[in-house]
């Protein structure tokens, strides 16, 4: 009587670590999307269906099988979530210099010709700000940033507002 105890003890855990990491896992794959871009992320994606593997592995030892889960979870969760706070950071940055350069135009009739006399509110994310330019005629301005990848960029175009490439 008590190995059955233990057994549906130990079934409930893994349930309940799978069902807590694997949601987990779905969306930093769909995090990585903004972070990293669309491969990375559908090799996240590829990498959460390995859950399954698991789960099958549970049948003969659910401590093994745990161990799995969680080795996995570890190199998916804690690296996008670091991203994903930068995502926000570096987001929130462009969208003080995206206002700066409309105050700077209302107040001189120009967008700013760099960013130079910006103050970065948070300056660890001026790395990630990759470009700012007006355009020729001085009509418009564009703002290029990244978060993960240097390939990955966010923009902001006062044409067009903000879009994203995702690789």
């Amino acid at each position: 009587m008590k190995k059955d105890n233990i057994n549906q003890a130990e079934t409930l855990l893994f349930v309940l670590l799978v069902g807590t990491l694997v949601p987990l896992e779905l969306f930093c794959a769909r995090l990585a999307f903004e972070t990293l871009g669309e491969v990375t992320s559908s090799l996240y994606f590829m990498a959460v269906g390995l859950n399954l593997i698991f789960v099958v592995l549970a049948y003969r030892s659910r401590a093994l099988a745990a161990l799995g889960v969680v080795i996995l979870a570890l190199a998916i969760i804690p690296y996008q979530l670091f991203l994903g706070d930068r995502l926000v950071r570096v987001q929130a940055e462009a969208s003080r210099i995206v206002t700066y350069a409309y105050e700077e135009r209302i107040a001189t009739g120009d967008y700013p010709p760099t960013l130079a006399n910006y103050a970065f509110h948070d300056p660890d994310v001026e790395p990630f700000i990759q470009s700012y330019r007006v355009e020729a005629d001085g009509s418009g301005f564009s703002l290029y940033y990244r978060v993960g990848t240097e390939t990955t960029s966010h923009s902001y175009r006062s044409q067009t507002g903000w879009s994203y490439y995702p690789d």
